[in-house]
């Protein structure tokens, strides 16, 4: 959420600060009302102020493939388009008088609708609110506007060659046909009318698709609950109707994808198949990823950057997805060198799963991971719509308040098994764009290319 500068000040307290083993995060309440909206709150009274947030359950991922932007826009334009009570304009001189803020965006599997008010003007702010995510009016002249961002942002998709390598990895690793590697395209946004729009909003945004998390110093929780019955207890529930995404197929032997451009630097993404949401495997995952790539005294940090000087920026993660994730490990380096980077990043997953880490290492790994979770919810807001957002992803209810303990149980033998399991150089993707007339050694000797056009 962006806050106004009048607010900037206002900020929530630290939570109380706790011993890694020792941490339970305080769980707040969840209350759902009559028409199937799921509230989580938890008081705060240090400061007169209030945050609160909506994740709805859609995203760009349920656009259809005529219509990909549709979600973007839609949501851009919940609060800048006006809605069926205020104009565009009157919302944005209320919220800068009152230095307050309601801001919406999208992602790939979640929207929201974020609103900070001090507690004073929490009545007018939060009519404000309920009225944006209800009732959006998508006036004509804001919903050009923002097409025309939407369509400047696709031209310019390319400029920065280190994101377009991470979206065209993605792309070549899923398929650009499956929703996983969509990207938005001009004949995809400029045709969308008011009609998609209002379509869209009346599918998605229903109070039975969406869960609110606030924090603040709302009084007692029974007064704000009868606050948001209020504003949102007539929005009828109904139907959400979600597109099936077919099922992700990422299998064989290894796959190169080359731009070639002409820049200063080489960047290099390597995709290895991931685990699917749920799956136990994670919490050692977490530790084989923080010991590969977590930080600077990390393996690749350590061997490309330190060591051998080959990048300044050398990383990985993983993420989850409702079918399978990904595993990425990425830097950026000299074209002279890019070779050296990229046969080390391979040889470092090879190495972590044939040989066993020493238990120190896992244990540094794994002390990080949990000191930095303790340390994740800094507000109370934070915290609270942290579990919001675990119940939209349908983890169980007690995953925060085990989350520690299950980190702590992953010992050395676990860290190797998974990697055996998830990392196979031998068949992972590999995406690079750069100047080929400046690579130390050609990028065939790293498998078959294929040449990627930039678009």
């Amino acid at each position: 959420m962006t806050l106004s500068i009048a607010a900037s000040w206002a900020l929530p307290p630290l939570l109380p600060k706790l011993g890694g083993m020792d941490f339970k995060p305080p769980k707040g309440t969840r209350y759902a009302l009559e028409n199937g909206l799921v509230v989580y709150l938890m008081k705060d009274n240090t400061l007169p102020v209030i945050h609160m947030t909506a994740i709805i359950r859609t995203g760009k991922l349920y656009d259809q493939k005529d219509k990909i932007g549709l979600g973007e826009l839609t949501a851009g334009l919940l609060k800048d388009g006006g809605t069926l009570k205020y104009k565009s304009n009157d919302i944005d001189d209320t919220l800068e008088f009152l230095g307050a803020s309601v801001e919406s965006s999208i992602a790939n599997e979640e929207a929201r609708a974020d609103m900070f008010t001090l507690k004073k003007d929490l009545d007018k702010v939060l009519d404000i609110y309920a009225s944006v995510l209800m009732e959006p009016a998508f006036e004509d002249d804001k919903t050009a506007l923002k097409k025309a961002e939407l369509l400047e942002m696709i031209r310019r998709r390319n400029d920065s060659p280190d994101r377009a390598a991470q979206r065209e990895a993605l792309r070549a690793f899923y398929g650009a046909d499956h929703p996983y590697g969509w990207r938005q395209e001009i004949a995809t946004v400029e045709p969308l009318s008011k009609a998609d729009l209002k379509a869209y909003h009346a599918n998605y945004y229903k109070p039975n698709n969406i869960i609110i998390a606030a924090a603040g110093d709302f009084g007692s929780e029974e007064a704000f609950l009868a606050k948001l019955r209020e504003k949102f207890g007539g929005w009828a529930k109904g139907e959400v109707k979600f597109p099936e995404i077919p099922p992700v197929k990422v299998d064989g032997p290894r796959r190169v994808y080359f731009v070639e451009k002409d820049i200063s630097q080489t960047f290099i993404v390597t995709l290895q198949k991931g685990v699917k949401r749920h799956d136990p495997v994670e919490f050692p995952l977490s530790i084989t990823n923080e010991m590969l790539g977590g930080g600077l005294s990390a393996r690749l940090a350590a061997e490309i950057r330190s060591r051998k000087g080959l990048a300044y920026s050398v990383y990985s993660y993983f993420a989850k997805k409702p079918d399978f994730g990904f595993i990425n490990a990425s830097c950026g380096t000299k074209p002279e060198t890019y070779s050296q980077a990229l046969s080390e990043m391979l040889r470092q997953f090879e190495l972590i799963k044939t040989e066993a880490a020493p238990d120190a290492e896992v244990k540094r790994a794994k002390d990080s991971i949990i000191n930095s979770f303790v340390f994740r919810f800094p507000t109370p807001f934070d915290l609270i719509s942290e579990r919001a957002l675990y119940e939209y992803y349908a983890y169980p209810a007690d995953y925060l308040d085990t989350y520690v303990e299950n980190m702590a149980k992953v010992d050395a033998k676990a860290v190797l098994e998974t990697s055996q399991k998830l990392f196979k150089p031998a068949d992972a993707l590999i995406f690079v764009v750069g100047n080929s007339k400046k690579f130390d050694k050609p990028l065939s000797d790293f498998g078959p290319v294929t040449e990627w056009k930039e678009d």
